[in-house]
């Protein structure tokens, strides 16, 4: 006989034994990525068919390409794909190829409620036992997204050279129905290679405008390139994913550059960087001094070297160090003939500048502009040696360091390649050209 207090439980029993066969939208259990010692059905243990029988897939997208340099923090980006699905999840290990069923390679770190860690004994960060995993929350299924979803987070590699690293990620597109049946389980995996970083040396007199290639004072929220070797152990230039609520990178694959003005160090914002070349972003709120600048990456950091820095020394931005970066009104780039025709005289066109200085409101240091902010200063222009109507001059919404200039080109200026000078104040920029056809 079952007794009332039993009777009521039943109901709690019959859900957990129903549920246990349903698809996990908080997780998925250890062990279903796919890899070396993990369930070879992958998720598919849980969800009807087997892995890869879809038309979708899942993808582990590298910043930096498949290396890791060792101790140094990366973005991974996983993307679930499948037209006719409308639900994500995922799970994904790192492995050392010498162990790859049971020695963990570095650590994982959620950027957002999208993603948890789990350890192979269940348990939370830090793990006891064994190895672990990064896999999607409840909310990172995103019930009603159709065609895909991306996943990001933070993967630390081993502090020491550790030989080549795989990451293992089974990719789960549901139909979002509350159950396992029609759901795609994809899986897929990359192979690291250690790269090492050297120390950085720049080169004597070599940090210059990047819009210039000129030393000389440079102007406050402009960019600025350094020269020299060991800089970077990685090329790349930063990536939508490398922002954080519209904050600028200050490192890149350990790379990073500290100002020091007035005793007090700072870092810029990092926009590129390789073994030889490093562009970064002044803030908007420096002023006329000497700024000390100093380049640091995972193997040590150079010498003080000092620039000279300026409120604004605008300078125009070439689309090859000579013809101008310009646009139509439409926004098609003005060239010289073709798909990017020249630029007519008395016609309305934007230039793209760095370095232009103050704006109302005020640019936030280090955060890319997210409203319109005009120049404090308002600019004067000339084309052809001709004075150009200045119609706008404002910060770009959403880029870092790039006026626009919405000008009208002046109705008497000549055919040809002409130079256009852009000044504030008296600080007038070097010249870039572009071509005027009547």
């Amino acid at each position: 006989m079952v007794n009332s207090r039993s009777y009521l439980l039943l109901p709690l029993f019959l859900t957990v034994a129903l549920n246990y066969g349903m698809a996990h939208s908080y997780g998925p259990p250890p062990r279903v990525t796919g890899a070396p010692g993990d369930d070879v059905r992958a998720c598919t243990q849980c969800h009807a068919g087997s892995p890869n029988t879809g038309t979708g897939s899942v993808r582990i997208v590298l910043q930096s390409g498949n290396v890791y340099i060792p101790g140094v923090k990366q973005r991974v980006i996983v993307q679930v794909a499948d037209a006719a699905q409308q639900r994500w999840g995922f799970e994904l290990t790192a492995r050392l190829n010498s162990d790859a069923a049971k020695a963990q390679a570095g650590d994982f770190t959620p950027v957002d409620n999208f993603t948890q860690v789990i350890c192979e004994d269940a348990g939370a960060k830090p793990c006891l036992t064994g190895v672990s995993f990064i896999q999607h929350s409840s909310a990172g299924t995103r019930n009603g997204t159709k065609g895909g979803a991306s996943f990001q987070f933070d993967w630390t590699p081993p502090a020491t050279n550790a030989g080549p690293v795989t990451l293992y990620v089974a990719g789960n597109a549901a139909n979002g129905n509350g159950s396992s049946a029609g759901d795609f389980i994809y899986t897929s995996s990359v192979q690291l290679t250690p790269v090492a970083a050297a120390p950085p040396v720049i080169t004597s007199g070599n940090i210059v405008s990047s819009a210039t290639s000129l030393a000389g004072p440079m102007g406050a929220n402009s960019w600025v390139t350094v020269y020299g070797s060991g800089l970077s152990a990685t090329t790349r230039s930063w990536l939508d994913s490398d922002f954080t609520n519209g904050g600028m990178p200050t490192s890149l694959d350990g790379v990073s550059v500290v100002l020091t003005a007035f005793g007090a160090p700072r870092l810029a914002s990092v926009g590129y960087v390789s073994p030889t070349q490093v562009n970064f972003l002044l803030p908007s709120d420096v002023n006329s001094t000497t700024v000390q600048v100093q380049l640091k990456n995972a193997a040590g950091i150079t010498a003080q070297n000092p620039i000279t820095t300026q409120a604004n020394t605008a300078q125009l931005l070439t689309l090859d160090g000579k013809y101008g970066w310009a646009a139509h009104a439409d926004g098609s780039l003005i060239g010289k003939s073709g798909t990017t025709p020249p630029a007519v005289p008395g016609e309305t066109i934007s230039l793209y500048a760095t370095g232009c200085g103050p704006t109302t409101p005020a640019l936030i240091p280090g955060q890319l502009p997210a409203q319109v902010s005009k120049l404090v200063t308002p600019p004067s222009v000339t084309i052809g040696g001709l004075p150009a109507t200045v119609v706008s001059a404002t910060a770009v919404i959403g880029s870092g360091g790039v006026y626009q200039l919405v000008v009208q080109v002046p109705a008497a200026v000549l055919n040809g390649d002409q130079p256009v000078v852009v000044q504030l104040g008296t600080n007038s920029s070097s010249a870039a050209l572009i071509t005027i056809q009547r």
